[in-house]
């Protein structure tokens, strides 16, 4: 059973002026088992934020089929994919998106507020897994500090221990260090190959960088809504 498999998965959005209809995926196959690791490449505006969406299941195919272990994701309601997406999927963006109100410790504890309560783990154990991935990503001594007090290399990987402390089976990263400085950048580079080769994550990355993209198992290139062998 694959993590992730499309099949001749299609998607359009209407141009909002002229209202009509922009192919950006086209029949397109994709699969990736837990332990691999992809770079997806290619010009802007080819559809690879389109595709890592759909996967995230925040974005809905026009047509075709996307399995997610082993669940079909395309039946399933918004209300549904909700919980399932909290607890299944990690999300990692070009923009931390932490909020500056709160400290590293509670940014990386908010995806667990959207676990379902009877997968919620108690407070304590949620601490315990916390402080155990900001240890291992060397922010133990952060914990405490607020996204403004840290740098911005510390800010991205307290995004990453985020994506994963509600153990997903699968990790998505769009343009992970596009924001970063060549030195933080490699960095990351090399935590998310190491993270997801101890976890055994199917780990999948939208990225421009060549340094990131040849960490991952293999690297696809994508033009104009087609993944190219």
């Amino acid at each position: 059973m694959s993590a992730i498999e499309l099949k001749q998965v299609s998607k359009s959005y209407r141009e909002p002026q002229s209202g009509a209809e922009v192919p950006v995926l086209e029949n397109l196959d994709f699969s990736l088992e837990r332990g691999e690791s992809t770079a997806i490449v290619g010009p802007s505006g080819c559809g690879k934020s389109t595709l890592l969406n759909l996967i995230g299941t925040l974005d809905r195919c026009d047509s075709g089929t996307i399995s997610l272990l082993g669940q079909d994701v395309t039946l399933i309601s918004e209300k549904e994919a909700a919980p399932w997406r909290a607890s299944k999927i990690g999300f990692i963006f070009q923009a931390h998106h932490l909020l500056p109100q709160l400290t590293v410790q509670e940014n990386v504890l908010l995806p667990t507020l959207a676990l379902p309560k009877q997968d919620r783990p108690s407070k304590q154990q949620a601490i315990d897994r916390a402080r155990e991935l900001l240890e291992a990503v060397g922010l133990s001594g952060r914990a405490d500090f607020r996204p403004g007090q840290i740098s911005g290399g510390e800010r991205q990987r307290c995004a990453v221990v985020r994506a994963l402390v509600n153990g997903p089976a699968i990790l998505l990263a769009d343009e992970p260090t596009g924001a970063l400085d060549e030195k933080n950048a490699h960095g990351l580079a090399d935590l998310l190959a190491q993270l997801q080769e101890t976890a055994q994550l199917a780990l999948v990355v939208v990225t421009h960088d060549a340094d990131i993209a040849r960490r991952m198992g293999t690297a696809r290139t994508m033009q104009a809504g087609h993944l190219l062998p």
